[in-house]
């Protein structure tokens, strides 16, 4: 889709208005978003940039009569600026003084009023509230009767059918009946008679409530459904076809019927007879528009349905590992580990040779962890940036932006993998050569972020908001600072990024979340030096419990991820000798772990050295 002339897109675009004509409608919104909120759009759903050519992963379009524009965000200005030229669609800087938000820009721009339309499908509540809250009457807000790109988008791709797959209860730690009574459980309770009803639409806790894999989205074992939970049943809407004899036998067993992917609008149908009784309709805080429109008129129609948005309760008891998911993600972590070593002592050799480039290295990466056994695939896009790359935070190479590797100066590389018992994510900068003092410094003062936050012991039912001061204190000290969280949570062969909590400096409802037993965490503080380079350290880490006093228990962090972190850019005058005794005992347990994985004797020695105490 990118490589279009400029003039393909303003065509695009123009056809859009001439559809808006036809369905009576003076704007139209298309987000980056599909049913179900997924970090990776199947295709089918990559309408903003059939739309527009935008390639960035963030991003909103607005179409009017006479103007379109796009919002972004500070991570892809210049990709935008460069992909939008010539299309007509002005760029708009989100966060930056004079830009307005899309409510504003749709006053300015509609002048005494109109309709607006979207896809009701793909817009969720919590997207929609945030665009129109401040739209006055006079503008017209609703979900088109038709989607447009069914007519426009010629060859549009047809929704993703892959296969679904069991994940081992040995691995989930829990039946998927088990953990349906646990949703039904965490459900707010019925008042008096009603029957409740729940219908999620995220697909990763679908796929952790049912213990099932697919291949629908890029990065991410999940495939597209619904699944509706009462209190004495369950069913999936899904494509048939997806359903093999296995599956299908197994969900009987679990008590989970199935059904078509759209068949839940039956179900709303069937509520608006009132025949059905008092129920009690509970959506996520997630829906989309489509499926809150349709329960909203079922509780319009009668006065037996009542309607409640609530947030998921399957968040919080997804992010408490089970034993059998904490001793997956372990495993998985040493296969990882093993492949990052291998990787590293062929790095090494390499880059003096000057053959090598940022799309190159992450090909080898991938095939050796490729090699190691229930590897399934990357768990996201590798980032591999040198020098002045490595500080564009969310930087992905190309073919035609590679920068080739030097044996100078710092390669941040930040990749993961899914295997078929967890989920990894790893960040390691690599010194390829000679470095600068400062270089070496903001190398130094990431490190120390990274081992304070690893070395943490704070009271059970601590933030994010409360333990990111760790990663921050040193770095803060001399002036410097990174604007991205500091950690995530990581599911158990499912999204690297996972909720409902994280590590950041920004007061949301994510960093209130209190930390758990249980529950794991990435630990990536970085610094970026515009222009120059950039320096994040990533491990997984998992909540442990560690002792009780007289002030309530403990909780401290395992470190899972097992694989050296470079040596060489170290200051180590500006570490504490605790810092060095936790460096040191990382590298002791790296080294022990790691040193049977490995059958070459290169390997082992390279190890050895990368493991040394200093």
């Amino acid at each position: 889709m990118s490589h279009l002339k400029s003039s393909d897109y303003k065509e695009r675009v123009n056809a859009l208005r001439r559809w808006l004509r036809g369905e009576r409608l003076n704007a139209y919104v298309v987000p980056t978003l599909d049913p179900h909120n997924s970090e990776y759009l199947p295709f089918r759903w990559q309408t903003r940039e059939w739309l527009t050519g935008f390639t960035g992963s963030a991003g909103l379009a607005v179409v009017t009569m006479e103007k379109a524009a796009l919002w972004t965000d500070s991570r892809y200005f210049l990709q935008a600026e460069e992909q939008l030229a010539g299309t007509g669609i002005e760029l708009m800087r989100e966060g930056m003084p004079g830009t307005p938000d899309v409510a504003q820009w749709l006053e300015a721009t509609l002048g005494e009023g109109g309709a607006v339309g979207f896809c009701g499908e793909c817009m969720s509540k919590e997207l929609f509230d945030s665009l129109f809250a401040g739209l006055s009457e006079r503008i017209a807000v609703r979900a088109s009767d038709n989607d447009p790109f069914d007519y426009l988008w010629r060859d549009r791709p047809d929704m993703p059918r892959t296969l679904l797959s069991l994940f081992p209860e040995e691995y989930a730690g829990l039946s998927a009946h088990a953990k349906l009574q646990a949703v039904r459980a965490a459900l707010p309770a019925a008042s008096g008679e009603e029957k409740r009803l729940f219908l999620m639409n995220d697909l990763s806790e679908i796929a952790w409530t049912l213990n099932l894999r697919g291949g629908d989205i890029d990065f991410n074992p999940l495939f597209l459904a619904y699944l509706l939970v009462t209190d004495d049943a369950a069913t999936l809407f899904t494509d048939r076809h997806k359903i093999t004899e296995e599956v299908r036998a197994y969900l009987t067993r679990e008590g989970v019927a199935v059904d078509d992917y759209k068949a839940w609008q039956y179900v709303a149908r069937e509520l608006r007879t009132g025949r059905v009784g008092e129920t009690c309709v509970y959506l996520p805080a997630s829906v989309n528009m489509e499926q809150l429109e349709a329960f909203e008129q079922a509780a319009e129609a009668t006065d037996d349905v009542r309607l409640e948005v609530i947030p998921s309760p399957v968040p919080p008891l997804r992010a408490v590992k089970t034993e059998a998911e904490r001793e997956g993600m372990r495993a998985a972590m040493l296969r990882d580990g093993a492949a990052m070593v291998q990787f590293l002592r062929w790095l090494d050799e390499e880059v003096p040779k000057g053959l090598q480039t940022e799309v190159t290295i992450d090909k080898k990466l991938t095939a050796l962890r490729a090699e190691q056994p229930g590897f399934k695939g990357l768990s996201f896009p590798t980032i591999a940036g040198y020098a002045a790359h490595g500080a564009i935070v969310h930087y992905e190479a190309t073919e035609e932006t590679a920068a080739r590797l030097e044996p100078r100066g710092l390669l941040l590389l930040d990749s993961g993998a899914h295997y078929d018992c967890g989920t990894t994510d790893i960040t390691r900068t690599v010194a390829l050569g000679p470095l600068t003092e400062e270089e070496r410094r903001v190398y130094t003062l990431v490190l120390k972020g990274h081992i304070n936050l690893a070395r943490a012991r704070f009271p059970e039912g601590t933030t994010g908001l409360e333990l990111d001061l760790a990663a921050r204190y040193g770095m803060w000290q001399r002036g410097y600072d990174f604007g991205h969280g500091t950690g995530h949570g990581v599911g158990t062969y499912l999204g690297v990024h996972e909720g409902p909590h994280q590590i950041r400096k920004n007061c949301r409802a994510c960093t209130l979340v209190p930390f758990a037993n249980g529950m794991t965490v990435t630990d990536e503080p970085g610094i970026y030096v515009s222009d120059r380079f950039g320096v994040r350290i990533e491990n997984v880490l998992l909540a442990h419990e560690d002792g009780a006093t007289d002030f309530g228990k403990f909780l401290a962090f395992e470190t899972l991820t097992l694989c050296p972190i470079d040596l060489r850019p170290v200051a180590k005058e500006l570490l504490t000798g605790e810092e060095i005794a936790w460096l040191n005992a990382y590298h002791d347990r790296v080294r022990a772990a790691l040193l049977p994985l490995l059958a070459n004797s290169v390997d082992k020695a390279w190890l050895e050295a990368a493991t040394r105490h200093i």
